[in-house]
């Protein structure tokens, strides 16, 4: 069960890497702002990755890491929503 879910959590950082690009080339409008949300945390979480990881630290993606799950769910949210209204 501990690796399924730690799988999980590890794919969804290339599932968000897909999804917020798809979004914002997709939606227009509110629901392109709507989609642009998650960038507000994603680009400090990467940028703090990139200094970690020109600092050498073993623990550079974490942050990102720990950020993915919760902005692939959020987009995945709005991406069905549109799609629905």
């Amino acid at each position: 069960m501990d690796l399924a879910l730690g799988s999980l959590v590890m794919a969804m950082v290339p599932a968000y890497l897909i999804l917020q690009p798809l979004a914002l080339l997709r939606l227009s409008g509110r629901w392109r702002g709507v989609a642009a949300i998650p960038l507000i945390l994603a680009i400090p979480a990467a940028a703090w990755s990139v200094f970690a990881l020109a600092h050498e630290s073993n623990l550079w993606p974490v942050i990102f890491i720990l950020f993915a799950p919760a902005g692939t769910v959020y987009l995945a949210i709005v991406l069905v929503l549109s799609a629905v209204v």
